[in-house]
């Protein structure tokens, strides 16, 4: 049954190709949502058999192939002892299993989209092969057996990002953040590769002289299997030249990309800067966010050798949460609004896995893919009726569409504290436990609790303020657009909403803690509960109801409810007033009311640097290499002579057959002697 987990890998990309040859590019779409429906099924099954044989769910299952085989010369041990294999194929257990269903899922209701918004469109086509080959990607990176399958799959989702984002190539200030987008990602590939040449340098020799893992054949120096206890040894000093600060190294070089690919700042510009893009591009690349959580869990066991790194991590996510929720109550673009949303969940996501809670990690990442997948759905729809993306411009939604005002408010509600996103993080930094038993410094802890606190109050308020802004009051008047015309969105969108709600509820439903297995023997149904499904390690980590954090995620939720209805139907003056501020601050001392004076006012002064920080300071780094890119080809554009067309020939001639000759020399088919 593990076998299926190939032909869900290989049928997106067979529809890609399946869609080229189609008569039109209708017929096109239909084929590559119908072998992406194939592929959710063929998920679906084999998440239903290792749900049935959970009890070996410890031990993966793999299936690979030999990408490279090569056998250096005898006296050549300084590197590689023994045949340096590297393999691709499946890796199926439960964290694998579970998110190679919800890709699938997530892709079709992304290609549904497609087919409302995209009609007539010159790219219609190509968007559904490029998000079947995206789907690909994902999947593949998710199923990896080893780190160099992750760093292919990743660098296939670069050039993809490239493809989806110049989907309007032809419009003016499209092909500018599809350069930065795509630079920034081809960095983090590079940043990867660095870190796999490092795992050769230092960890060669010890991976190839430990024994093979039960029932492979294959010595794959970047399995998953073979780097955890080098890992650990490393950490334990046993490994020659590798020592803790290697492993640092190699934190920073695994985990940067991780924090790249989840648009995590400063490395949020990349993703911020395709809102021009269609909404089914910005809701297929979005979706892309969950692999930077993957493949942080799938380096799980370096993060908890290195509890400095892992603790940075948690204060790193934290801090990115705060200032993306916070840049999303300020922001006006709605689209702007949802990629900034996105990138905010996530960051909850890595503050659970920063404070040891791998399950609770995974779960937010988990239930964060549909959820944003629903706010970009209704964004779409709303944009396409009121005709502008600013939300201030908007109003009265729920007289007249009422349908997507519901979606909103479901998302709203969710977002705001119901998914247990808010809960299952604060929980886990107040429980401050590693599952190898570690635990983040005081003062660590304490940071990290009030910046997840204060994520949780803004997310609250940003998701409440969008839905109080949209669904109330009236639309603004202005030349084109009469607000009595405004009707429901189409039923194709209406139905994606429908489904990326159903998403969004299944999501959360599994993520309600405490349940347990229903009935014995063979005919036992595993825990709903995800954190009982995906773990680390052989057994799931105890997560008890925590009364202190269900505490305090209601106290946030209902501070972020009220503050995110009444802000915008009141103001800050009026809200102010209403609660008594005036009379209070005139019966405080002079120190108190002073002290509030400028405490508001650095609010206010920070309120508006934030939605500045990132046109101001972290676009232009983007910029600024992607126009680099720009004039260096410019430059060769405009050297066209023969002569350094030919010189470039012979010198990629030469490079080619040094390269040759240094793999057949690797391998020992060429009479290479050295002393």
């Amino acid at each position: 049954m593990y076998v299926l987990a190939w032909v869900a890998l290989l049928m997106p990309v067979a529809g890609a190709l399946a869609s080229l040859v189609a008569e039109t590019p209708r017929r096109a779409a239909h084929v590559c949502m119908t072998f992406m429906g194939g592929t959710l099924v063929v998920a679906l099954l084999v998440l239903g058999y290792r749900l049935l044989h959970e009890t070996t769910s410890v031990t993966p299952y793999l299936s690979v192939l030999n990408f490279l085989s090569l056998t250096p010369d005898p006296t050549e041990t300084s590197t590689f002892p023994s045949t340096f294999q590297v393999a691709l194929g499946v890796r199926v257990d439960n964290l694998s299993a579970s998110f190679m269903a919800l890709i699938p899922f997530l892709m079709l209701v992304v290609q549904g989209v497609g087919t409302a918004m995209l009609q007539r469109d010159s790219g219609y086509r190509r968007f559904y092969w490029a998000t079947s080959v995206f789907a690909t990607a994902m999947i593949g990176m998710v199923l990896s057996p080893g780190l160099f399958q992750v760093w292919l799959a990743l660098a296939l989702m670069s050039a993809g990002t490239l493809v989806l984002a110049l989907h309007w190539w032809h419009r003016p200030g499209t092909t500018g953040p599809a350069r930065r987008a795509f630079t920034v990602l081809a960095a983090a590939d590079v940043t990867l590769l660095l870190g796999l040449a490092v795992i050769i340098d230092k960890l060669g020799v010890f991976i190839g002289l430990e024994p093979l893992p039960t029932s492979s054949s294959t010595l794959d120096i970047f399995d998953f299997r073979l780097l955890g206890p080098a890992w650990q040894a490393a950490a334990h000093n046993t490994v020659a030249g590798a020592g803790y600060r290697t492993l640092v190294i190699l934190c920073l070089l695994l985990a940067v990309p991780a924090l790249v690919r989840a648009a995590q700042l400063p490395f949020t510009g990349w993703l911020t800067g395709l809102k021009e893009a269609p909404l089914p591009v910005l809701a297929a690349i979005a979706m892309s966010l969950l692999t930077g959580v993957v493949l942080l869990a799938r380096i799980y066991e370096l993060l908890l050798v290195t509890p400095r790194v892992l603790s940075i991590l948690a204060v790193f996510g934290a801090a990115s949460a705060v200032v993306l929720a916070g840049t999303c109550l300020f922001a006006r673009d709605i689209y702007r609004v949802a990629l900034l949303a996105a990138s905010a969940q996530i960051a909850l996501a890595i503050t659970a896995l920063g404070a040891g809670g791998y399950s609770a990690g995974l779960l937010v990442a988990f239930v964060s893919a549909p959820l944003t997948l629903l706010l970009l759905v209704t964004a779409g729809s709303l944009a396409r009726a009121y005709r502008t993306r600013d939300v201030t411009l908007m109003g009265g939604a729920w007289r007249r569409m009422r349908r997507t005002s519901l979606s909103l408010g479901v998302w709203a509600v969710a977002a705001a504290g119901l998914d247990l996103a808010g809960y299952d993080v604060i929980s886990t930094v107040f429980r401050n436990r590693s599952p190898d038993g570690g635990q983040m410094t005081g003062w660590v802890q304490v940071l990290v609790a009030v910046l997840a606190i204060a994520a949780v109050v803004l997310t609250a308020l940003y998701a409440f303020r969008l839905v109080v802004k949209v669904c109330a009051g009236t639309a603004a008047a202005r030349r084109g657009f009469v607000a009595e015309r405004l009707a429901e969105a189409e039923p194709r969108l209406r139905a994606m909403q429908g489904w990326a709600t159903a998403g969004t509820v299944a999501a959360v439903v599994i993520g309600l803690p405490g349940i347990g297995a229903i009935g014995h023997g063979n005919g036992r149904i595993p825990a709903p509960t995800l954190s009982h499904w995906i773990y680390y390690g052989s057994s799931h980590q105890n997560l008890p109801l925590n009364g202190a954090a269900l505490l305090v995620a209601a106290l946030a939720l209902v501070v972020g409810v009220l503050g995110g209805a009444l802000v915008p139907r009141l103001g800050l003056a009026r809200l102010g007033s209403r609660i008594g501020l005036p009379r209070i601050a005139a019966g405080a001392p002079a120190a108190v009311a002073w002290g509030a004076a400028l405490a508001l006012r650095t609010g206010q002064a920070l309120a508006g640097e934030v939605v500045a920080l990132d046109h101001g300071l972290v676009e232009p780094l983007y910029d600024s290499a992607g126009e680099g890119v720009e004039i260096a080809a410019w430059a060769l554009d405009r050297a066209r002579a023969r002569r350094l067309r030919v010189g470039l020939g012979v010198m990629l001639v030469l490079v080619l057959l040094l390269v040759g000759a240094s793999v057949l020399a690797a391998g020992g088919h060429l009479p290479v002697h050295t002393t």
